[in-house]
Order: C-alpha cells, then structure tokens, then sequence
C-alpha cells in the first residue's frame, strides 16, 4: 500500500512516469514511448483525459486524475459476467452489490456472497442497473463496472483512493 504519492508533471521522471504512461496506454490516451519521461505527449494524453473525464484540466497527475486513471484502469481489466459465471470476480461483483444496495437502502437484499452468478445475483444486478440509469441487461460489462466502481470508493477523498490502493491492490 503507498503512503506517498508524487504528483507529476512536464519535466517529471522514474518509474511512476512509466506506470502513468503504462494507465494511458491501456486507456488508449498515449501512443509514445513508454520511457518513464513526462513530455509532450505525456501531457496531451493527460490533457485529453483529463477533459475526456471530468478532471481539472492542467497537464498535471495530482490525486484527481490519478484516481480517476486508477479506476478506469480498474475497470478495463474486469471481465463481463453474465448468469451463470463463478469465481472470485463474480464474489467482487456480489459484494460491491451488496453494499450498494445497503447505501441506497433497497428492499432488494444479496444474500450470499458464494461467487455463483445465479437468478438472485442477476436481479440485483439488473435493480443496481435500473437504479443508475444503465440497460437493464442482467449483464455486468464496462458500464456496469464503472458504476459499481463508485461503491467501492462511496464517501473518499481522491487521496484516500489513490494512498490506500483502492484500485490498486486488487
């Protein structure tokens, strides 16, 4: 888990510039070279998701846009679950349900967090879906995932994302 986090920008060097540079690839906002430099076009590709993301628009990677980086990253990398899948992504998704439907205080209750995408995880997952205006599909894909992305991080503060790895360590 970090305890430090270096806020980068144009002139910035080291490793953290290649995991940066690393997160834009995969979020397809950089095409250089992934050499560890905060150039240019390190900063275009920040400048082009920063407001492409709702993020304060100035070039710099600051707790704001590393979370948001962080989540999307995040999301990119879940696999879509539909009824039927099992495993350790399909108990992921049932806790993150669980707890969304505490926050909203829903009569829909998850009872078992068993990693068995059944008939009570699809409805809970299609009432989550309702509730924050996505296709009522049953079907967790990225736009699911993002959503359900805002439960994990209900109630914090870019810098307690980003310092306890919220995204991260997973």
């Amino acid at each position: 888990m970090p305890s430090t986090f270096a806020t980068l920008k144009q002139g910035s060097t080291g490793a953290a510039v290649r995991d940066l540079q690393q997160d834009l690839t995969v979020l397809k906002y950089y095409t250089g070279a992934v050499d560890g430099v905060f150039g240019a076009k390190t900063k275009d590709a920040v400048v082009k998701f920063q407001q492409q993301n709702s993020v304060k628009v100035d070039g710099v990677v600051g707790y704001e846009t590393e979370a948001a980086i962080e989540r999307l990253v995040w999301v990119s990398k879940r696999p879509i679950l539909k009824q039927g899948a099992t495993g350790q992504e399909v108990r992921n998704l049932q806790a993150l349900l669980k707890e969304a439907l505490e926050i909203a205080h829903s009569d829909l209750s998850l009872t078992n967090i068993d990693g068995i995408f059944g008939a009570n995880t699809r409805a809970a997952v299609i009432s989550f879906q309702k509730s924050s205006l996505l296709t009522a599909d049953g079907v967790v894909g990225a736009a699911t995932w993002k959503e359900l992305s805002l439960i994990k991080t209900y109630d914090m503060s870019p810098e307690q994302i980003v310092l306890n790895g919220i995204f991260t360590n997973v």
